[in-house]
């Protein structure tokens, strides 16, 4: 069932969404954000409106993501670095779960990082309920 999901940040940003995938989204994002960084790490989470859009920003301070696997982040079953421990705890489904719900909700999620040891922003943009 959709509904008004009000999403904070300044001020108040409500979605038409349904708040139980989007809590799933957003629980991904946050605890890949934690599992990639080191005890000490930074992490932000920034909401803002721009246009009819709701836009949330993650961002860490963790390993980050070499370039060439930027492009494959969110395929299912893909993991950016097999090599790290960290990788391997996982299935490699939760960002492609991101991607696909963000979508079914009209919206998008993209990934950006400088690259290995530089960390990593991920940012979903969902419509705007006015």
């Amino acid at each position: 069932m959709l509904k008004v999901l009000p999403v904070y940040g300044i001020g108040s940003t409500p979605v038409y969404a349904d708040p139980l995938r989007l809590e799933q989204v957003f629980l991904n994002l946050l605890s890949n954000a934690s599992k990639y960084m080191d005890a000490g790490g930074e992490l932000t989470v920034r909401v803002h409106r721009r246009d009819a859009l709701a836009i949330v920003r993650v961002r860490d301070s963790g390993i980050g993501i070499a370039r060439d696997a930027l492009p494959y982040i969110f395929d299912l079953f893909r993991q950016a670095d097999a090599r790290d421990a960290r990788s391997r705890s996982g299935l490699g489904i939760g960002l492609a779960l991101v991607r696909n719900i963000v979508a079914l909700h009209g919206g998008s999620a993209t990934a950006a990082s400088e690259g290995i040891g530089k960390g990593s922003e991920f940012v979903v943009q969902l419509p705007r309920e006015d």
